[in-house]
């Protein structure tokens, strides 16, 4: 279970609308000062996720919660992502090649089925946000004052005697 903590901002009947912050998932690496991703991601700075989850631990506006999603739905839909739009060039491409086509026509077939996987990647993936096996769920509440975890990271330029 890959778990990150988010904080409730607002609760409805059974569900509650929680807030994290999106981060790159090298910022925890201590190599980030010599990484591209890591650049890239001080670059365009954090981005807030807000989603509506169920409430199965009687939140309320302001707590702070453990959310958690499966790392087998995540690689999953991961795989999905990336090898469909690859499948799809390579089948119509060899669709072309037993057909006769010429070089520049199989090109063409290549991105046609690349372009076509990447929408089909679109189409499922909207229709599995309805899907909830793909949504975090709450794990627990986060203890008020509870001590957090700060990675090195976090810490750059702070002198500890």
């Amino acid at each position: 279970m890959i778990e990150t903590q988010a904080r409730v901002t607002v609760v409805e009947s059974g569900y509650a609308w929680i807030e994290s912050e999106r981060r790159s998932g090298c910022s925890q690496c201590s190599s980030s000062d010599g990484c591209g991703v890591s650049t890239l991601s001080q670059l365009f700075g954090s981005q807030h996720i807000r989603m509506r989850l169920s409430d199965p631990l009687g939140v309320q506006a302001g707590d702070d919660v453990i959310i958690g999603l499966s790392e087998r739905r995540l690689v999953t839909a991961a795989a999905v992502v990336y090898m469909l739009p690859l499948l799809m060039m390579i089948v119509i491409a060899l669709a072309g090649v037993h057909l006769g086509y010429g070089q520049g026509a199989l090109v063409l077939l290549s991105i046609t089925g690349l372009l076509t996987g990447l929408w089909l990647v679109r189409y499922r993936a909207g229709r599995e946000t309805l899907n909830h096996r793909y949504l975090p769920v709450m794990l627990r509440k986060q203890p008020a004052g509870s001590c957090q975890f700060v990675t090195e990271t976090e810490f750059k330029g702070v002198h500890h005697e």
